[in-house]
């Protein structure tokens, strides 16, 4: 029954999601109200599907394919999801998919998230308390949906109840401001609703609406308020040190149980009629790899694993590194190993092959730099991090069993460093490194050396790039470079950014040797993977969907160079 029920709610939204109105008018026809909300199971269902909608399984709109769109993971598939490779180099337009998806997901989730609200009261068979907790989780992803669109398109319309047709294509832009205002508001409501109830693994929490609210503020950059938030959070959550690889085990489903996680969208392999389990491994593993028909989409780019400290907690250009370039990999933080595939690794544990990522053909003949796949890394790296190596995954690759995590305690405390930086600066210098010594000694690697960051310019630079390493591939880099201001930056040149020549890895481990074109980086040979472009007058905000001004007949304004 609960599948059945759970199919009617989707049936519903992808009715709704298909309307051509600009804000998602309900069609009255489509769901019979009075009678659907009088059912408890309709409204637990309708509760799930929000979750499902607002964490969707589709490549797009998931926290890996937002990394794509930043300089830590290259897309290089050729195939439906191109749209994210034209958000990193810079050639999207008003009309791509990427654009129009994230604008019709998030107001399609408002919508149901007001449906609910106007009519939860009617079912009078909930008792009290579940009621709360239902609406408080529908408030949570209402302002989930208005904080991601404000960080993606800055101004943009605040509907607070379901829009007739007519009522949908006169809505103009809201100043974010206003637009944040609202969602902090829903947020404490939540957090007063939700407050005390243990509602399970999976499962919106008082401690998730105050993440979500950190995450807001820091999009924004409001550490006085930031900072106020993450305070309530320290000492409410712990990181994850079960095992002898905690990190890694994060993400590869070994510790999903862990009170590190705030929040995450649980996954499992398959074993009914509705698909549970995620395609990462469809989207992370080369061909040849595994049993099914894997994509290469994304790969970890060079300038990510260059980010990776030495294995003494140095940066590698930091005083006193041992770092050499045509030995990239010796003596790294051990989070590179855990997180990345990179040439001379060894893939699985049970494996005893070590699996090289070139694809140049003059090097097939160099005895374990060479990687026979029809379709090889276009950077020379894969990630590790959320793949699922169990033997039903590495099979069916489209169902995969690990939990992937949207709030995790680790980067509470990396948001309290950043809010602790920017409002006391270098005073705040003892706590910072308290900080990123935790998130390094859970992984076993080197603590910070405080001798060489004693400016406020130099823990900055600290405390971004610990952050760029332990978030990797977790969708935030999008956003970070967006808010710092940096994403115009030259890449091979500040390692960092998403302008100019994307590079990969070192292109021979000898030396020597022909190799295809490539990008000089510390002295050395890097593999060209693809040019970027970022115009600093226009690519700090997506476009509007030209779609919906059309369907507005202009009430909805476009954002600046984008007409």
């Amino acid at each position: 029954m609960k599948n059945k029920l759970l199919s009617i709610v989707f049936l519903v939204g992808c009715a709704l999601c298909s309307c051509d109105d600009v804000l998602d008018a309900l069609p009255e026809d489509k769901l019979p109200e009075e009678t659907f909300w009088q059912t408890p199971g309709n409204v637990r269902a309708f509760v799930a599907d929000v979750y499902s909608r607002s964490f969707p399984l589709e490549y797009e709109m998931h926290p890996c394919f937002d990394e794509a769109m930043s300089d830590n993971s290259h897309m290089a598939w050729e195939g439906w999801y191109t749209n994210i490779k034209l958000i990193a180099n810079g050639s999207y337009l008003t009309t791509t998919s990427v654009v129009n998806n994230n604008w019709a997901y998030a107001y399609t989730n408002i919508r149901m998230t007001c449906q609910f609200l106007q009519n939860i009261e009617k079912c009078t068979e909930l008792d009290t308390a579940e009621k709360e907790a239902l609406t408080g989780q529908i408030r949570f992803f209402l302002a989930y949906s208005y904080i991601r669109l404000v960080a993606l398109y800055g101004d943009v319309p605040l509907v607070e109840k379901v829009l007739t047709e007519e009522e949908s294509k006169i809505q103009t832009r809201t100043p974010k401001a206003e637009v944040l205002a609202f969602a902090h508001g829903q947020l404490d409501q939540a957090i007063k609703e939700l407050d005390g109830k243990a509602l399970g693994k999976g499962r919106v929490t008082a401690g998730a609406c105050k993440a979500l609210k950190a995450r807001a503020y820091l999009w924004e950059n409001d550490y006085s308020n930031l900072l106020a938030v993450t305070s309530e959070l320290i000492g409410k959550y712990s990181l994850n040190t079960a095992g002898e690889t905690p990190y890694a085990d994060l993400f590869n489903g070994n510790a999903e149980d862990a009170d590190e996680i705030i929040l995450a969208r649980e996954h499992a392999h398959t074993s009914g009629s509705i698909t549970t389990g995620n395609r990462l491994n469809q989207a992370f593993f080369l061909k040849e790899m595994s049993g099914g028909d894997a994509l290469r989409a994304l790969t970890p780019t060079g300038s990510l694993i260059d980010a990776y400290p030495m294995a003494d907690g140095r940066l590698i250009h930091e005083n006193g590194s041992t770092y050499n370039p045509k030995d990239p990999y010796k003596d790294r933080d051990p989070r590179l190993a855990q997180s990345i595939i990179y040439p001379t690794s060894t893939i699985r544990e049970s494996k005893t092959m070590t699996w090289v990522l070139y694809d140049p053909e003059s090097e097939e003949s160099i005895p374990g730099q060479r990687y026979d796949a029809k379709e090889p890394s276009s950077t020379g790296y894969v990630w590790k991090k959320y793949c699922d190596w169990s033997d039903h995954a590495m099979v069916q690759i489209l169902d995969g069993g690990v939990d992937v995590i949207y709030f995790r305690y680790a980067d509470v405390l990396l948001m309290h460093a950043e809010a602790l930086l920017e409002t006391k600066g270098v005073a705040a210098s003892s706590e910072i490194f308290g900080i990123i010594n935790q998130l390094r000694d859970r992984c076993g690697g080197g603590r910070v050396t405080a001798a060489n960051y004693t400016s406020e310019d130099a823990l900055r630079t600290l405390v971004r790039n610990e952050r760029r390493v332990e978030l990797a591939n977790e969708g935030l880099r999008f956003f970070d470079l967006r808010r710092w201001k940096v994403a115009e930056k030259t890449v091979a040149v500040s390692g960092e950014g998403m302008n100019g020549e994307v590079y990969g890895a070192f292109m021979r481990l000898d030396g020597v040797g022909a190799t295809d074109r490539t990008v000089t980086v510390d002295g050395v040979p890097r593999r060209y993977v693809e040019t970027y472009k970022f115009d600093p007058s226009k690519h700090y905000l997506f476009p509007v969907p030209s779609k919906d001004i059309d369907l507005t007949n202009g009430s909805l304004t476009q954002n600046p160079g984008w007409s």
